[in-house]
């Protein structure tokens, strides 16, 4: 039978080919099903090239985990560049911008976060980032109990989402969603 792996992709820096290849596998399979043979067949690389930036299945998700955080980290930076150059409000940016996040690195999320009941440890680096990116939103918020608020309401929704509870409905979640912007934007009560 012929090889079909994917040819490696030229352009891009091996260890995020390797990492696209690690967040393919956990979206479609689960993080139960993350090894290192499935990332070589996913990847199209040798499994001694997958080892020698991964050498191991804890060094492949710890990657992951960067990866997202710096993607984070760069989204939310993004969205306060854009709302100071708009003149927008930057609490509301800041929300949305998670959201987006949230929404969009759903699967991998859930995949790191049934890896990290093995290794509770592999949640720390992202619970640092939130720290200081939930700081940086209340430190901005003209009402910070409505800022902690809208970050609760807006994770107590993506966490019921990751764990498959359907508590609400994907139109419903959007009008949910678009409310928490709308109360991070009102001004602060007197």
């Amino acid at each position: 039978m012929a090889d079909i792996r994917p040819a490696p992709d030229a352009d891009r820096p091996t260890r995020d080919v390797i990492l696209d290849a690690a967040e393919r596998v956990v979206s479609r399979e689960g993080s139960g099903r993350l090894t290192i043979d499935a990332v070589v067949r996913e990847s199209g690389f040798s499994k001694g090239g997958v080892l020698y930036n991964f050498p191991s299945k804890q060094a492949l998700i710890e990657g992951m985990v960067s990866r997202l955080i710096a993607q984070a980290k760069h989204d939310c930076e993004a969205a306060l560049e854009g709302a100071e150059a708009s003149g927008a409000n930057p609490v509301a940016a800041l929300l949305q911008a998670l959201l987006n996040f949230k929404h969009a690195n759903r699967d991998v999320a859930m995949a790191l976060l049934a890896a990290a009941a093995e290794s509770p440890e592999l949640l720390d680096p992202v619970r640092e980032m939130m720290i200081r990116i939930r700081e940086d939103v209340i430190g901005r918020a003209p009402d910070p109990v409505m800022a902690r608020i809208a970050l609760l309401a807006a994770d107590g929704i993506h966490l019921a989402d990751l764990l498959g509870l359907d508590m609400i409905t994907p139109v419903e979640q959007e009008a949910v969603e678009a409310r928490l912007i709308q109360l991070v934007s009102e001004p602060s009560p007197q």
